[in-house]
């Protein structure tokens, strides 16, 4: 089946949103059970047999873009780049029935937003058209980190009538994003699902490309299992600003099925500011679901001193003056706190915390209770009538947690961390 060639990459927003630790929440989608992702019952025997292509062997070539400002490694029979608004399209033949092509952006994107979007053109330009998709499953999710950079895969297999025929489509898409770049590659074939892999993760390893983005003091990668069907990734970074004040950014992706012939996408963002004793400053989060910006509320203090949550919230304009004695906890203060609470013989702590998209109107109580004497550092962190357990590092870093809200649970793990943070 031939591959779709994406001339225009679309184009998404840039927003700025955490997951916080403290704030944690599954998302509003309802996951089909009993059904796995990644199976192909029900399919002809020939398509289970294809499945299991791959090429034997890539052997990998240098290229660059014509006015040298990129260089990367892909496998096969390349072209030569072609340049677009806000980045450079390669296509290399790698002897897989159908044409590898690979994106690199040099500006930002919504990660779970681009992935679905491009594996949806790729299907549509595949099929001529959406009416002529049958038969559409949704047929793997994943992510992890390239090269210190977060990732999503998605795979989708479907039927489509050509020449009065009935083919199976078969598109894979992975895409990665950090900072002002962001990486995507898609191929349209049943199988070469490891050869397309090994080839995405080449091309976002060896990119040599100019990046204005600071280099922080300190990132990590986490990956986010929900239920065994949805995946996310989650980055956060910390910076230190002109003024030696922290910032804190943070990136949160995820893919997850609704039933097998639908996904729901969720991208969310937010940056903090706080002294360096962990005061915060101001902080603003933005959520997108399914490529709608849902959220997008700011908190900072006003001339009195008062806290002011204000921005829109599932499309209602709000704003809201909270007591200005008050401290919200920041991210970097959560930390000083875990610490302390492992350090000292104290059985829990409490603090407050902003989560707008549970009650944009007040600071929410939050409550860490040490649950250490079988697992070092490990706690229950407990919000409203969320909890969930987590275990923290030496600087009070959240590295793993798990929490089930009725049928639904999510894992998340440190997969990946560049750099240091106070002990």
């Amino acid at each position: 089946m031939a591959a779709s060639t994406i001339a225009e990459p679309p184009m998404t927003r840039y927003a700025q949103r955490l997951l916080l630790p403290l704030a944690l929440l599954l998302p509003a989608t309802t996951v089909f059970a009993g059904d796995d992702v990644a199976s192909l019952e029900g399919w002809p025997a020939w398509v289970h047999e294809a499945m299991d292509t791959e090429v034997p062997r890539l052997k990998f070539k240098r290229i660059k873009t014509p006015d040298d400002s990129v260089r990367t490694r892909l496998p096969g029979k390349t072209t030569t780049p072609e340049a677009f608004d806000d980045g450079w399209y390669f296509v290399s033949d790698i002897k897989a029935e159908s044409p590898l092509e690979c994106y690199l952006f040099t500006s930002s994107r919504d990660l779970a937003t681009f992935t679905d979007m491009i594996a949806e053109a790729n299907i549509e330009a595949v099929a001529g058209s959406r009416d002529n998709v049958g038969n559409r499953r949704v047929f793997h999710v994943s992510a992890g980190e390239v090269a210190g950079l977060p990732y999503l895969a998605l795979e989708w297999i479907y039927t489509t009538e050509q020449d009065g025929q009935t083919v199976v489509g078969f598109t894979k898409v992975r895409a990665a994003t950090k900072g002002e770049r962001a990486y995507l590659c898609n191929h349209n074939h049943l199988g070469y699902r490891e050869t397309f892999a090994a080839a995405f993760a080449e091309f976002v390893a060896k990119t040599e490309v100019s990046d204005p983005t600071p280099r922080p003091f300190y990132e990590e990668i986490a990956r986010l299992d929900m239920s065994g069907f949805g995946a996310g990734i989650a980055y956060a970074s910390y910076t230190t600003d002109e003024d030696g004040d922290i910032r804190m950014y943070s990136a949160e992706a995820s893919i997850m099925p609704v039933d097998p012939a639908t996904i729901a996408t969720s991208d969310s963002y937010s940056v903090t500011f706080s002294t360096p004793d962990g005061e915060m400053i101001n902080a603003i989060k933005i959520g997108v679901e399914n490529g709608e910006i849902m959220s997008h509320m700011t908190l900072q203090r006003n001339e009195t001193g008062n806290w002011i949550s204000a921005g829109t919230l599932q499309g209602k304009e709000l704003e809201t003056e909270i007591d200005g004695a008050l401290q919200p906890a920041s991210e970097w203060r959560q930390m000083q706190v875990a610490r302390d609470l492992f350090a000292g013989d104290e059985t829990s702590a409490g603090l407050l915390v902003w989560t707008p998209t549970v009650d944009p109107t007040r600071l929410l109580e939050a409550t860490m209770t040490r649950d250490d004497a079988e697992v070092e550092r490990q706690a229950v962190l407990t919000l409203g009538p969320v909890s969930y357990s987590g275990r923290f590092d030496a600087s009070g870093n959240l590295e793993t947690a798990a929490m089930t809200i009725g049928p639904m649970s999510l894992d998340i793990e440190r997969i990946w961390s560049w750099g240091f943070l106070p002990e």
